[in-house]
């Protein structure tokens, strides 16, 4: 299977997000704008966004925000990287040196280097993992309990 790498902190952060309790998925601060809920359904939102929408040149999958349910959102956190999963087992790797044709974003950013198939899965799974960063940070400034990473 092509990216290997790319559910190894999943491993870890499902089953500390399924024991959390509610209150601590939407605790926010004004010493950091984000909670949790926001997060992770952004992680899940963007993973949508880039397979589908700029990758397969389809519509999104998820109706979800940070409003969403507790489960809403962690249901389609697990959802859409199923779905990407089994876009993976079916990839013929030929089309891994595509190029994506990605979209203009307001505040001007580019990708920084050339937009492949292979760099949309790349960056899906490097913009995880920083996010994902950030639960920790989450956690410590709210006095919750954080992640074992």
């Amino acid at each position: 299977m092509l990216f290997p790498y790319r559910n190894d902190p999943r491993k870890t952060l499902i089953p500390y997000l399924r024991k959390l309790d509610e209150e601590y998925w939407f605790k926010k601060t004004a010493v950091y704008p984000n909670n949790l809920a926001w997060i992770i359904s952004h992680i899940a939102s963007s993973e949508d966004y880039w397979v589908n929408e700029v990758g397969l040149q389809k519509d999104s999958i998820l109706t979800i925000n940070e409003d969403s349910s507790i489960q809403e959102i962690l249901d389609s956190y697990i959802r859409i990287r199923n779905y990407t999963d089994d876009i993976l087992r079916r990839l013929d790797t030929k089309l891994l040196n595509k190029i994506v044709e990605v979209p203009t974003f307001s505040d001007g950013w580019t990708p920084p280097s050339e937009p492949t198939f292979n760099w949309l899965f790349n960056h899906i799974y490097t913009h995880e993992a920083y996010h994902i960063g950030q639960i920790a940070l989450i956690a410590h400034i709210n006095g919750f309990p954080k992640p074992l990473f």
